[in-house]
């Protein structure tokens, strides 16, 4: 795996927003066409939860909303976002779940 962009924290019982903003790696008429989510480990009793979606018309940043997960572990959800000028971009990001 590559290196954590940024580690975060959250409760189980939280909701936490998120946001990615890809703007500053974009050329300036490119935009992000795809992108696809994997969460490491996967924890089958206290499954980590992450929905994404682009925020602008743009199509430069995401939100991610991530729910639930097991406490006291830490996630790495994995981002690889894709472009319509065929650049392919991973961020790791760290996630500790508390209890």
């Amino acid at each position: 795996m590559s290196s954590t962009l940024k580690m975060y924290r959250k409760s189980v019982v939280e909701r936490r927003r998120l946001y990615l903003d890809y703007s500053c790696w974009l050329e300036e008429t490119e935009v992000l066409t795809d992108f696809q989510v994997t969460i490491y480990p996967y924890t089958e009793d206290a499954p980590l939860s992450v929905t994404a979606a682009y925020t602008d018309v743009t199509n430069k940043k995401l939100a991610m909303f991530v729910g639930a997960g097991k406490g006291n572990i830490d996630y790495t959800i994995q981002m690889v976002v894709s472009t319509d000028a065929g650049q392919v971009k991973r961020d790791d990001i760290g996630l500790r779940v508390t209890p």
